[in-house]
């Protein structure tokens, strides 16, 4: 009976370890197929733009700007409307996505070929002046608000004090 019962236990612990292999080259082959699948599922990733592509965008945007500084040396104002600021946030936007472009891609030359953000907008004299302007009034209310929320919690520390 002892042989017996030691040949079932043996038996036993051969199946259990048959059913782990098992177990282990099933999961190993699933997280194999679950990788291809990922990969082969992936977008191909886009090709590079070729760096006169890029060029060429930043200067469409660069021209929208001259356009708009040409129109306020014409016509002067007082301040821009909603959407020419929302062009220049989006020229902005454009333009530096450019930059990015070109510096990551190793073809930017830099001065007096390529100019920065800030180059451009130093180059355009009334856009520069009013959209700063915008800007500022833009920020005024905020810092209002904050300099609001600080008056009221000193008040509210100074009766506290008071109380006291």
């Amino acid at each position: 009976m002892d042989t017996a019962l030691l040949v079932v236990i043996l038996l036993l612990m051969l199946l259990l370890c048959c059913f782990l292999l098992f177990y282990f080259f099933t999961q190993q082959s699933l997280r194999d197929i679950t990788v291809r699948l990922n990969t082969m599922l992936q977008p191909p990733p886009a090709p590079p733009k070729n760096p006169e592509s890029i060029r060429r965008d930043r200067a469409i945007a660069h021209d929208k700007l001259v356009l708009l500084e040409a129109d306020l040396t014409k016509n002067p104002r007082e301040d821009l409307t909603a959407e020419e600021l929302a062009s220049i946030d989006q020229l902005s936007k454009s333009i530096r996505t450019c930059i990015a472009q070109l510096k990551k891609s190793g073809d930017w030359v830099g001065m007096p070929f390529d100019f920065e953000w800030s180059d451009i907008l130093d180059r355009l004299p009334n856009v520069n002046q009013l959209y700063r302007k915008a800007i500022a009034m833009e920020s005024e209310p905020e810092i209002q608000a904050q300099a609001e929320e600080s008056q009221t919690m000193s008040s509210r520390s100074g009766s506290i004090s008071q109380r006291r």
